[in-house]
């Protein structure tokens, strides 16, 4: 099967769903390729220079066509949009110039889309369609966490103003849309309510875990690179180490552990913080003037399942993220934030805490002083992401799913 798979940008050392999918497609022997423009992730971002540009390459690359983990990546130039008009909670929208001459050209049997419904790209890929009687695929990654509007009324009444500024485009992706499918059950109400995405072509699919790169310490060598690494961290054999890996933003808020470890560290113990990611000297300084608390630069996806392996205790304040499926994968243990929408990622295998309080995070913390408890909740995740959100199995899936509409 001949698979097109459309993002906006793109970068080859993340860990993002348009990294592992189109990988775990062709690992099922279908001719899978990626397009997408010549900007990285985050190209736009402030802090590009200082926290990706080691790892990732300057912001914005050239086009180009070349293999990458077993499918084909297609860069073509692009055009950024900023206006509300285009996106309505102010995410860059991104044009991919020439995106359906270059779909003509590729002739794929499926067009998968990962961008936000309502992106350009999203709108260009379906006017192609439209114009050969395909259809295309979609995809919401879009929780209720992030848009951070608490009050459902308000919430519905803030999607019906916005809806209008955008109903031309939504048409055409309807109508050549075979199925969406959004990450969670919030995620479905939002591409019902906001986007207006027939219940009838919704399927909820949740992301997934590259687990051949995700694994336990389960080797000699592992185990010991596991210990070479908390040694060089500055970690001890007995302390209890907790991490956290993102952005260290409000909207993430690792500052409340930063918070929960200082409290365990003054009552005396031996519980320790890592903080592996990026933000602004003042979110880093907040963090770093905590006790018990190292604040450890970004890096790439291939490096993180050493630092996952290394830890006694995932632990994410506020927010879903794909890291934390990862860290189960890798045999540790969590404590989510009592309201996000994807409680699965926790049962059976860590804690919810009281969003926002640190007290309550350190409680949380001490109950998984317990090795015991600490090995249980490790088999549990490791089995429940193999089983439930290994990227092999969620791409076999999808195939099928296609195969129904071919």
């Amino acid at each position: 099967m001949n698979i097109a798979v459309i993002t906006s940008w793109f970068s080859e050392k993340m860990g993002y769903s348009e990294n592992f999918f189109p990988k775990a497609l062709a690992s099922l022997g279908h001719d899978v390729h990626v397009i997408t423009s010549t900007a990285q992730v985050y190209f736009n971002s402030p802090m590009y220079a200082k926290t990706y540009l080691k790892h990732l390459g300057p912001a914005i690359t050239e086009p180009c066509v070349k293999p990458v983990e077993g499918f084909t990546l297609h860069r073509l130039n692009f055009t950024e949009y900023k206006t509300s008009a285009i996106n309505p909670f102010n995410f860059s929208g991104i044009q991919i110039h020439g995106l359906a001459e270059y779909l003509r050209g590729l002739h794929p049997d499926v067009v998968q889309v990962v961008n936000l419904i309502d992106e350009p790209a999203t709108y260009d890929t379906a006017l192609y369609a439209e114009s050969v009687g395909k259809k295309i695929f979609t995809e919401s990654h879009l929780h209720a966490s992030v848009m951070r509007v608490d009050n459902k009324k308000n919430w519905k009444e803030h999607i019906r103003s916005l809806v209008y500024r955008f109903h031309r485009q939504l048409a055409v992706v309807h109508r050549t849309t075979a199925v969406c499918y959004p990450i969670a059950p919030d995620a479905a109400e939002i591409v019902e309510s906001l986007y207006h995405v027939p219940r009838s072509k919704i399927k909820i699919q949740p992301l997934g875990v590259d687990t051949d790169l995700f694994c336990p310490a389960n080797t000699p060598e592992l185990v010991m690179e596991r210990e070479v690494v908390r040694r060089s961290l500055g970690f001890s054999a007995e302390e209890l180490v907790c991490i956290y890996t993102g952005r260290f933003s409000p909207g993430k808020n690792p500052q409340v552990l930063a918070e929960a470890i200082d409290i365990l560290q003054r009552r005396g113990e031996k519980i320790r913080g890592l903080f592996l990611g990026s933000g602004t000297a003042h979110e880093v300084e907040s963090i770093r003037r905590k006790q018990g608390c190292v604040v450890h630069p970004f890096v790439s996806v291939m490096d993180l399942p050493k630092y996952y392996r290394i830890a006694d205790v995932g632990i994410w304040p506020r927010e879903e993220s794909t890291s934390q499926l990862d860290a189960a994968a890798c045999g540790v243990p969590l404590i989510l934030s009592n309201k996000i929408h994807v409680t699965e990622r926790v049962d059976g295998n860590g804690f919810l805490y009281e969003e926002g309080d640190p007290a309550d995070l350190a409680e949380k913390i001490i109950q998984m002083k317990p090795a015991r408890l600490r090995q249980q909740f490790s088999t549990v995740g490791v089995e429940k992401v193999w089983r439930d959100f290994s990227w092999k199995t969620l791409a076999a899936q999808r195939i099928e799913d296609y195969k129904r509409f071919l």
